[in-house]
């Protein structure tokens, strides 16, 4: 198929619910893959934004992808709060070490200052310099934390888990201020010249917590982010790892713009409630498929989106983080196969 629009009006036409000539890609999450193709480690990533932003070129230029995260350092703030990270070859950061143990321990932390944070820093020098490579074609977006998850670096998911149940006042405390803190780091994000933010929550995943916790402890928090993101005047994208088939609804009342799905949510089901209101993104297997499939594996699950979405309302994708390491020819083979 001859395309008859560029990349970014695919993309924009798709959130909005609109014809277009073939579904739209993206990675979601590209950029960790991308810099595995590039042989570039995190660390190096962060030293150099050059080298960075280098490394996303080529392997989105072979895919061809039509929306790309042009800032991908997600969890940034948990290092800006105080918490030990350890920094892998390849893959996100990892927190090692939380910070909060009690009310007093929290009461000690003070909202950062972000502009002072070198990894924050790298990440808006990288995320400028592909803005000037791609931002006339594509539609480009950064990707950070929501507060829910953010709580769990700075206290640790395990005990995060028990107190959302044996100390509901710590967990109020907490949330409200990561919050805070992420107010004003997502306000920041917003006067960057991207279409779009995503906000990733996969602590709150259906596969950790109830429908109820979620509705108490993650969705109110989110909402708040959403709304910061939409004055702002950037389309706000939401992903949740696992199984949130029973939280469509409490994410309707959210009300991103998009919502990124993993493998266990079924379209047409999500796209029978959502109507015209949130577009869909997603969930071709990042393992099964991405990882360790085929050529005719990733068609066939191209042509089962196609089927369930009409092709309108969505943008084909992982159902997460592209894995370091997938195949290029897997991984390019989405737009080949539509188009």
């Amino acid at each position: 198929m001859e395309p008859k629009m560029t990349s970014k009006e695919r993309f924009l036409a798709a959130i909005n619910h609109q014809d277009v000539d073939y579904m739209p890609t993206c990675g979601p999450f590209q950029a960790v893959w991308a810099m595995g193709e590039s042989k570039l480690t995190v660390a190096e990533s962060i030293e150099n934004p050059e080298l960075a932003a280098q490394s996303q070129i080529k392997p989105v230029q072979d895919c061809d992808f039509d929306g790309l995260e042009v800032m991908w350092d997600w969890l940034s703030p948990a290092g800006t709060l105080g918490c030990d990270i350890k920094f892998p070859e390849l893959g996100a950061p990892i927190t090692m070490k939380p910070v909060v143990e009690d009310l007093e321990s929290l009461a000690k932390l003070q909202i950062p200052d972000f502009s002072q944070d070198h990894r924050f820093k790298s990440s808006v020098q990288t995320a400028k310099l592909l803005i000037d490579q791609f931002g006339n074609d594509r539609y480009l977006y950064c990707t950070a934390v929501a507060p829910f998850t953010l709580a769990g670096e700075i206290r640790g998911v395990e005990k995060l888990m028990r107190d959302c149940f044996k100390n509901k006042a710590l967990m109020v405390a907490m949330l409200e201020f990561t919050t805070n803190v992420l107010t004003s780091y997502y306000q920041y994000l917003t006067t960057l010249d991207v279409d779009g933010i995503f906000i990733c929550d996969p602590t709150a995943s259906g596969s950790l917590v109830s429908k109820k916790v979620f509705n108490t402890f993650s969705k109110p928090y989110i909402k708040t982010i959403v709304d910061v993101i939409k004055k702002g005047g950037k389309h706000a994208i939401v992903h949740i790892c696992g199984d949130i088939s029973d939280r469509l609804e409490s994410i309707m009342e959210i009300n991103p713009d998009v919502l990124s799905v993993d493998t266990h949510v079924d379209f047409k089901t999500a796209k029978s409630l959502f109507g015209k209101e949130i577009a869909t993104l997603g969930n071709i297997n990042v393992v099964n498929t991405l990882y360790m499939g085929t050529q005719e594996e990733v068609k066939a699950q191209i042509l089962t989106c196609l089927e369930k979405t009409g092709g309108k309302g969505h943008i084909l994708g992982g159902a997460c983080d592209i894995a370091p390491g997938s195949p290029l020819e897997l991984v390019s083979t989405w737009k080949k196969a539509y188009a």
